[in-house]
């Protein structure tokens, strides 16, 4: 019989201590130094403790009564991590084999939970609404194509707008994140919790919204007449505007299942394809390996939808360069048939096509 490699330092540790020297450390690769660290950390309470500290939006409304310790428990802490260290720490989770659209669907119910629970806690809504706010789960548990999906590279209004209505007492104090019952011992804090939702039942004005995004995990309190903006949305994920994670590899590759592809269009409005928009090396590669590899359903995917690169915040297109253009009729040429790949981009894109390239993709393609 083989002898047992004796246990590392590290290794000998309790689990409990390996766990908090992660969560002090945040090194992502640890669990992978050893098969006995793996399973020490291989838990799935830790795993949403990371997405909630690397993925929660740094929106100015979650700086003040939000990150609780029942949220995100010490000793994580949300603003004591840099843009670019949240950039580098969301690139590292997102490569885990463990990083699944599954778990992240759960954080984001747990998200919208906490946040509704926070914020939207000075709000009235009518009966019905108050309903479908205390139903919300079944709508998390039926996101589907119906959903907003920012397939145009934008996010809508909302996939639920809910009218709201807030005191003119409690309109200062909501807006600034502050209670204004904190000066109050607990039995006058309930009185006067008592009164003020006893004068919202008989109230049926309303001067807010609440807007829900069901697939991008995000919630937003809004004037009723207001313009709508992108901003002071509370959202899980969200990348840094300027300094974008990278989505990872394991989403642009075989198998391309359905859930990737879910997955791949949740990340794709705010984290980076390309580093640059104008070169789009890694894009480009991946056009060229699935037109040679004949592989249509995922470039027809891909082709209609919007990404950002690292050096662009606005979602643009899947890149078509000249090089794709001439492969596909290469290919189409050879095959001596009509070609779905040219169908495809004349069908998806002929407005990026080049008036030069167009006569020989209508040629080849059918």
């Amino acid at each position: 019989m083989g002898h047992l490699q004796p246990r590392s330092a590290i290794e000998s540790l309790p689990a409990e201590v390996l766990q908090l020297i992660f969560l002090h450390c945040l090194e992502i690769n640890l669990p992978r130094a050893s098969p006995i660290l793996d399973r020490a950390l291989s838990n799935q309470v830790l795993y949403a403790w990371l997405i909630r500290l690397a993925f929660s939006s740094a929106n100015p409304g979650s700086q003040t009564d939000f990150f609780t310790p029942s949220f995100l428990p010490q000793p994580l802490d949300f603003w004591s991590i840099s843009e670019e260290e949240r950039a580098s720490l969301q690139t590292a989770i997102l490569s885990c084999k463990w990083c699944t659209l599954s778990l992240f669907r759960k954080c984001q119910r747990e998200y919208i939970h906490h946040a509704l629970s926070c914020k939207a806690k000075y709000l009235t809504f009518t009966p019905s609404y108050r309903d479908l706010l205390n139903n919300i789960d079944s709508f998390l548990d039926n996101i589907d194509e119906t959903c907003d999906k920012a397939v145009d590279g934008r996010k809508g209004k909302g996939d639920l707008v809910i009218p709201a209505q807030l005191l003119p007492d409690y309109t200062l104090h909501v807006n600034e994140d502050e209670n204004p019952h904190a000066h109050l011992d607990a039995q006058a804090q309930a009185q006067a919790q008592a009164q003020f939702q006893s004068q919202i039942s008989t109230s049926t004005s309303t001067d807010r919204k609440l807007a829900i995004w069901l697939h991008f995990g995000a919630i937003q309190i809004r004037e009723q007449h207001e313009v709508y903006y992108e901003n002071n949305i509370f959202r899980l994920p969200a990348s840094p505007i300027l300094n974008p994670a990278r989505i990872p590899d394991k989403l642009l590759s075989s198998p391309w299942s359905t859930s990737q592809f879910e997955f791949l269009q949740l990340l794709a409005p705010d984290f980076y394809l390309d580093e640059d928009e104008h070169e789009a090396e890694r894009s480009s590669a991946i056009t060229m390996r699935l037109i040679r590899r004949r592989q249509i359903k995922p470039f027809a995917t891909l082709l209609r939808m919007y990404f950002r690169a690292a050096n662009c915040r606005v979602p643009a297109r899947w890149p078509l360069l000249s090089v794709h253009f001439a492969l596909i009729v290469k290919y189409a040429e050879s095959n001596g048939h009509a070609d779905p790949f040219a169908r495809v981009v004349l069908d998806e894109r002929w407005d990026d096509v080049p008036v030069d390239v167009r006569e020989g993709l209508l040629r080849v393609g059918g």
